[in-house]
């Protein structure tokens, strides 16, 4: 199989994964810090989308190239402020 497509299909699975693992997430806790995170993960792999049908186009244009960064960090932003504001369940904890 050639190298080119297994990068292709791992960008795709990447965020598929991604969105999987912050939905369990979400379930189990309902942070509204991960409806952000998967909002943002979702806006990320439509421009990844996007970009596979527009290719030429929008790999010059700085616009779209910061939109999709600026879905990137905020992504990282909401992860970042979920695991600062999460607190294990206290019974769990308790003998």
């Amino acid at each position: 199989m050639d190298q080119s497509l297994l990068m292709q299909i791992a960008s795709y699975v990447m965020p598929l994964l991604m969105i999987s693992a912050i939905a369990v997430l979400l379930s189990k806790t309902g942070s509204p810090w991960l409806i952000a995170a998967l909002a943002f993960e979702g806006l990320m792999l439509l421009c990844r989308i996007a970009m596979q049908f527009g290719a030429s186009e929008l790999l010059g244009s700085p616009l779209f190239m910061a939109t999709w960064n600026l879905f990137g960090l905020l992504f990282g932003v909401c992860v970042l402020g979920f695991a600062v504001t999460w607190q294990p369940d206290a019974r769990r904890n308790s003998p």
